[in-house]
């Protein structure tokens, strides 16, 4: 996601970005950007690729349009990326709202696009240690879990374990033996691909050139489970309820043509996906808003304590069935819970947890489809895409 600072600045989760002209470079038309990475910003995703201009040039050669191009520059090779002029999509379709049938197609044709790309075609840019990697989508989902637990929460949360506490949210659901863990082993197997990982509304540019959708900020992109990409898009866009159906069907078509068995197991394993991106989401905004009150100028606190209400609130709303939360914290009382962690005084207690669920109803989904979703079962796809609608809100976790 890129926010303006001023000027030609342009500030992102992972990299800050100074936008400048390309005089006297008869190569490059229209203006560039140049990234420098932010010190000490942490990471809630795991990564495949150690730089985005390496996805990004693999992505040219392999024939994916609307995306910036790359340039080396200077006697060192500097890379830089050709800048996309125009607006974020966000700013034309606000969170909540409903994109235009063209917006929609254009969406379709880029997830068929990643589904064509096996791994072996990133393989001369992937770094992740191949005796580590995942083979399978049951290890694929926990191995993202594992990563939460041990990267995000054991490094960066676990000195905010108060926080957490009163907040309600159990780190134990990140363990080996919790439900987000065993749903894992009773996953679809589904061939890989090159996932963006990040696709949202902030990354999406309508261009002044043409009106298409260009695809920015590949930092996130890996290798892995094409219904986790999927997952991924629906909870970071917040699609109207019925647009999110009709998404969810327009990808099981693109990705079953292109990668047969792509969209296989689709109803019982994207609300799998869903549950953990919207746990993720929950860790990823504690942290964050903590760092951000606990860092806060003075004249900032009480606006970075509001913003910190209404995220958290919103992600533990979305999060509510597994983490098994009683009663979610109304904003008013996240901000009062940040607060207090603030000022180092006595947090509130929690709300109540949940009662657990009886075995039979945690065992209850949708029936699976009798062949691959986007060829035999559109109304079990349908199911599944109605079982994954969930209230309006936009958490990143990028």
């Amino acid at each position: 996601m890129s926010q303006p600072l001023s000027g030609h600045l342009l500030r992102g989760h992972h990299r800050d970005w100074q936008v400048l002209p390309a005089e006297g470079r008869d190569h490059i038309s229209g203006r560039i950007k140049a990234g420098r990475s932010r010190p000490g910003v942490t990471r809630f995703d795991p990564r495949c690729f150690l730089d985005e201009e390496d996805v990004l040039i693999e992505l040219a050669l392999l024939g994916v349009e609307r995306i910036a191009p790359v340039y080396r520059l200077g006697p060192d090779g500097t890379r830089v990326h050709g800048f996309i002029e125009g607006v974020p999509l966000s700013a034309l379709r606000p969170p909540g709202s409903p994109l235009t049938g063209g917006e929609l197609d254009q969406l379709t044709a880029l997830f068929g696009e990643l589904a064509r790309i096996p791994p072996v075609a990133m393989a001369l840019v992937h770094r992740c240690p191949v005796p580590g990697r995942p083979r399978t989508s049951r290890d694929f989902l926990r191995g993202l879990v594992a990563f939460t637990r041990r990267r995000v929460y054991a490094r960066h949360g676990r000195p905010l374990a108060g926080l957490f506490q009163t907040l309600g949210v159990d780190p134990d659901v990140l363990s080996v033996t919790s439900p987000l863990t065993r749903e894992a082993a009773r996953m679809t197997n589904r061939p890989f691909c090159l996932l963006h990982g990040d696709l949202h509304r902030d990354n999406l540019i309508v261009a002044e050139q043409d009106g298409q959708l260009w695809t920015i900020d590949w930092e996130l992109a890996m290798v892995g489970d094409p219904l986790y990409d999927l997952a991924t898009h629906l909870h970071l866009m917040d699609y109207p309820e019925r647009q999110q159906q009709a998404m969810t069907l327009r990808w099981a078509g693109a990705v079953e043509e292109r990668l047969p068995g792509a969209a296989e197991g689709l109803p019982r394993d994207l609300p799998r996906y869903l549950a953990y991106k919207r746990v993720q989401s929950v860790f990823t905004d504690v942290i964050r808003q903590a760092v951000a009150v606990r860092e806060a100028p003075a004249g900032q606190l009480a606006e970075r304590l509001a913003t910190a209400g209404t995220m958290v609130s919103r992600a533990l709303h979305r999060a509510e069935r597994p983490l098994g939360l009683g009663r979610v914290p109304s904003p008013g009382v996240v901000e009062g819970v940040y607060a207090a962690f603030s000022a180092g005084t006595p947090m509130p207690p929690a709300p109540p947890r949940a009662k657990p669920e009886p075995a039979k109803a945690r065992r209850a989904a949708p029936a699976p489809p009798s062949a691959a979703a986007g060829r035999a079962a559109p109304a079990a796809t349908r199911r599944a895409a109605r079982a994954t609608a969930s209230p309006r809100e936009r958490s990143g976790s990028g």
